[in-house]
């Protein structure tokens, strides 16, 4: 197991068993609610911690950000596919709905997962 599994997974798990009031970005998002139970799924839930984003293979570590009402900007450094990055990241929520938006890819609503 790499690094960046073993440290999604210790993120992962601490999402699942904290007993503190989770912020309102916290937990696992899809935008393919299947994903959230197949792991053959062509998407993977995208772990959000106060202190990390991670997928698989990908692990962005936190460094700064802050919070204007429901958009959370952050600039975080991201590792995967063998390269590291600043990467900014813009989470929002719109109701139920978070929408990630990161570097210079589109926009994204996802679900949480359950």
């Amino acid at each position: 197991m790499t690094i960046i599994r073993r440290t999604a997974a210790v993120v992962c798990a601490s999402i699942a068993t904290s007993g503190l009031a989770a912020a309102p970005f916290d937990g696992r998002w899809t935008a393919d609610p299947r994903a959230c139970t197949d792991e053959g799924a062509f998407t993977s839930p995208v772990a959000v911690s106060s202190l990390s984003l991670a997928w698989p293979g990908v692990f962005c570590a936190i460094g700064t950000s802050y919070r204007v009402r429901d958009v959370w900007h952050i600039s975080a450094q991201c590792w995967g596919e063998g390269m590291v990055s600043n990467v900014p990241i813009r989470l929002q929520m719109r109701g139920e709905r978070l929408v990630l938006d990161w570097a210079k890819a589109r926009p994204e609503e996802l679900r949480r997962c359950p």
